[in-house]
């Protein structure tokens, strides 16, 4: 007796049904169908026809949404220079979640001018999803002490007279900011490859940390404590900002419990 097959899921597809898909998709199936009858010519300008008109639906698409992020409040026109460069770039963007990562850079540009370089939209135009989401990870993690500028905490180094160096470091890995996804971050420019530490912090002056929506205030006990950290480039950190996700709340708590033995940690008062 013949064993029977298993019910395949229809909803699987093998390759080459997914291939013919695509190619019908972008107008690209001539020779597959082996019957067609229109010239190659004449199917060019039909993916042409194609091409223009997904173009046309990715922008509606991304105008739409922002559209409907954009708030009763006072707004600015964008220079009109930084608009065509936004739409040249965003009529080839397909993906849903990067459609609506770029209506949130328009809705916000709008809001307050200036705040996205033509430099950081071409930057952003190269990525992929996934490298999207490696930056909203990186992003979710940073905190900024001294200026404005975004950094990636990674722990502290403390050299005592008597205790010789000790060093405390904390794993992105752990809160699934993997090593290969911040290589992937340096080689995009968006992250310094250099790991690098603060200045010796002063036990005269609180240090001011602000990590995801808390603000804190280090009064560190012994000199000789450096902070670790990669630092985002300009652009990095022009597109971290924009990130929405907040600090995984494990962070957040390995991060106090790190900082903890080296002074008094307490919560700051806003600044506002």
């Amino acid at each position: 007796m013949t064993a029977k097959s298993p019910i395949q899921d229809p909803r699987i597809k093998n390759s080459k049904h997914l291939l013919r898909e695509l190619a019908e998709q972008r107008g690209l199936a001539g020779l597959l169908h082996g019957d067609a009858t229109a010239s190659f010519g004449e199917r060019y300008r039909m993916r042409q026809q194609l091409d223009e008109a997904a173009r046309q639906k990715n922008l509606e698409t991304i105008i739409r949404q922002a559209h409907e992020l954009c708030g009763s409040d006072v707004g600015g026109e964008p220079d009109p220079d930084w608009l065509s460069h936004f739409l040249s770039l965003a009529e080839n963007i397909r993906h849903a979640a990067m459609q609506q990562f770029w209506a949130s850079i328009l809705s916000r540009e709008i809001a307050q001018p200036g705040r996205c370089s033509v430099q950081a939209l071409t930057c952003l135009r190269r990525m992929t999803q996934k490298d999207a989401l490696l930056l909203q990870k990186a992003s979710a993690l940073s905190c900024h002490f001294g200026d404005d500028n975004l950094r990636l905490f990674l722990g502290y180094r403390q050299k005592g007279l008597w205790q010789g160096l000790r060093q405390q470091k904390l794993s992105p890995g752990k809160y699934r900011l993997p090593y290969a996804g911040l290589m992937q971050l340096f080689e995009l420019g968006l992250l310094h490859q250099t790991e690098l530490e603060s200045g010796e912090l002063n036990t005269a002056n609180p240090l001011t940390l602000i990590l995801g929506e808390r603000r804190l205030q280090l009064s560190p006990r012994r000199r000789g404590i450096r902070l670790l950290y990669y630092r985002f480039t300009g652009i990095g950190n022009e597109l971290a900002t924009l990130m929405t996700e907040a600090a995984p709340k494990e962070y957040i708590t390995d991060v106090l419990e790190l900082l903890a033995p080296l002074g008094q940690l307490e919560q700051a008062e806003s600044s506002a």
